[in-house]
């Protein structure tokens, strides 16, 4: 059974290694660090104690950004994404009229879960996120969710 808690200091290796499978720019444990510290709504979603998805998102001026929404490669297809993604949601609700976040635009899992989620694309920021070597800059699509209609 999947439970929620807040991301503590204790999770930074693991949240660190889960990132490191995830994809090519992953987070490392300063961003976590910074995020926790910062007091921003950390979140990670364990089943049978081990974690298999975390989300980080900061509030601020009645407004909520999704920085983060990692699923651990083992545990990707069962459902995670999309039950922190709305325990997130929910959370977010209760501080913030709308959630803002960016997606990659070759992430098309991404920008699919976040669509199915309710979230609309308002915007593009061109060049957005670096490339490895050899390819260019790619762009992001900006999406968001009016959470004062959400249930």
């Amino acid at each position: 059974m999947l439970s929620y808690r807040a991301m503590t200091h204790k999770d930074l290796p693991q949240l660190a290694a889960i990132e490191q499978e995830a994809g090519p720019h992953p987070w490392n444990q300063k961003h976590y660090r910074d995020s926790i510290d910062s007091g921003y709504l950390c979140t990670v979603a364990e089943c049978e104690g081990k974690i298999v998805a975390q989300g980080v998102v900061m509030l601020a001026a009645n407004e909520a950004s999704l920085l983060i929404l990692t699923v651990a490669r083992a545990e990707q297809g069962k459902g995670y994404g999309v039950a922190i993604l709305n325990q997130l949601i929910e959370d977010s609700s209760q501080r913030a009229d709308t959630l803002f976040l960016e997606v990659r635009e070759s992430n098309q899992k991404a920008f699919n879960l976040y669509l199915k989620a309710g979230f609309s694309e308002i915007g593009r920021r061109k060049n957005y996120y670096p490339a490895g070597k050899g390819h260019k800059a790619e762009d992001a699509i900006v999406m968001a969710l009016d959470l004062s209609i959400t249930d």
